[in-house]
C-alpha cells in the first residue's frame, strides 16, 4: 500500500512540474512539424563584429598586459636588453632603453586601444601616441606608432615571463 501511495505521489508531482514548464508558441510548434521550415542558429566559430566602445582608460586592459616579443624565441630576453621585446604592465610600456607612462587612452573596440604616453629614455623625454590591436585568439599584438604609422607585430610570451 505504501509503495502505491509513493507511485501516485510521484506521478502527481511529475504532472505538476510539467505544468510549470513554458508552452511552445505557435511558430515554434509549426517549425517542429513543418519539414520545410529551417531555423538557422548562429555558428559558434563565426567572428563577432567589432562594436565601437570608445571607453576612456588609464592603463592597459588585463588581456594586453604581459611580455610580448617579435618571435617566441625572443621571449626569455628581458625587455631592457632587447629591441624585440616589449612589456605592458598597468600604465607602463617598457621598450629597450625607454619606458612610457600612459597619460590618456581609449578602448576603441574589444580588440583595439589608442593611448598617449609620456616617454623617458636615453636622457630624453617625449610624448607619443600609439595604437594596439589584439588578434582574435589574443596571442598576437600589433603596435602602430601614431606619428610614423609604422607597425610592429608581437606574439604573447608565457605568463612566467610577464614583466
Amino acid at each position: 500500500m505504501t509503495a502505491r501511495l509513493i507511485c501516485v505521489g510521484v506521478s502527481l508531482l511529475g504532472v505538476m512540474a510539467g505544468s510549470c514548464l513554458p508552452v511552445a508558441s505557435e511558430q515554434q510548434a509549426e517549425a517542429k512539424t513543418d519539414p520545410v521550415t529551417v531555423t538557422a542558429s548562429p555558428s559558434p566559430a563565426a567572428p563577432v563584429a567589432e562594436v565601437p566602445l570608445e571607453i576612456a582608460i588609464n592603463q592597459f586592459p588585463s588581456g594586453y598586459q604581459g611580455r610580448w616579443a617579435k618571435t617566441a624565441s625572443d621571449c626569455p630576453i628581458d625587455p631592457e636588453h632587447s629591441e624585440n621585446v616589449i612589456s605592458l604592465q598597468g600604465r607602463l610600456l617598457k621598450f629597450h632603453e625607454s619606458a612610457g607612462t600612459m597619460t590618456a587612452g581609449k578602448r576603441m573596440t574589444s580588440k583595439t586601444i589608442q593611448a598617449e604616453f609620456d616617454f623617458v629614455g636615453e636622457g630624453e623625454k617625449w610624448t607619443q601616441s600609439i595604437g594596439f590591436e589584439m588578434s582574435e585568439n589574443r596571442e598576437k599584438l600589433t603596435r602602430t606608432d601614431g606619428e610614423s604609422g609604422a607597425t610592429y607585430h608581437y606574439v604573447r610570451c608565457p605568463k612566467l615571463m610577464a614583466g
